[in-house]
């Protein structure tokens, strides 16, 4: 029994020493037979592991696809973590309502969002953290109220702002290469001028 726990804990150790959020970063490696190339021959073959791989009564390729398995319920938790706590709050906003607990209009609503974001600038002046952070959670969340009230779908309105700030970016580097200007170099007023100029033409 002691032998199985020595295992198990070499095999933790293992999973702990793979550095799943990197892996994923590099698309190539989210095709699955590109990742448990990537897997095997980064981690598999390491010296340390030998010895626990030959203990285990799996073959490699079992072990690679519990990786896999691993890297993907990972992966995935990371993904719908943000869409899970949107949709969270939409529920205990309607449970709220309900029972008449919400603003009677979109104006009052976009009062108190106004409230919330004075706090959250008040929170930053004082430079603490932990109010910080609860503040822009108050402030997401009346947000989320205020598209609630309106019928909006802020995931949506999200994407659709993803979108134009990738869409801008790209133009502003694009105008920054005709212009022979260094991003990484620049001053921040050249960076904004650039911003500027790349949200007229987008």
């Amino acid at each position: 029994m002691r032998t199985n726990d020595i295992i198990l804990e070499q095999l933790v150790s293992m999973l702990t020493n793979i550095d799943f959020k990197k892996i994923s970063k590099g698309s190539h490696k989210k095709q699955k037979e590109d990742l448990l190339n990537y897997l095997n021959k980064e981690y598999l073959n390491i010296d340390d592991y030998k010895h626990l791989l030959s203990n285990i009564k799996l073959s490699k390729e079992d072990i690679l696809e519990l990786l896999y398995l691993v890297f993907i319920v990972t992966t995935e938790n990371e993904k719908i973590s943000f869409k899970d706590s949107f949709s969270k709050t939409k529920k205990l906003i309607k449970i709220a309502a309900e029972l008449g607990f919400t603003w009677p209009n979109s104006t009052s609503c976009f009062d108190k969002v106004e409230e919330e974001f004075a706090e959250l600038k008040n929170a930053i002046n004082s430079k603490n953290t932990k109010n910080i952070k609860e503040e822009m959670g108050d402030l997401l969340f009346t947000l989320q109220c205020y598209a609630e009230i309106k019928n909006f779908n802020l995931n949506d309105i999200l994407s659709t702002s993803n979108y134009k700030f990738e869409k801008r970016f790209s133009k502003l580097k694009e105008i920054a290469e005709i212009k022979n200007i260094k991003l990484n170099k620049a001053s921040s007023k050249t960076k904004e001028k650039l911003w500027k100029i790349a949200k007229k033409k987008v």
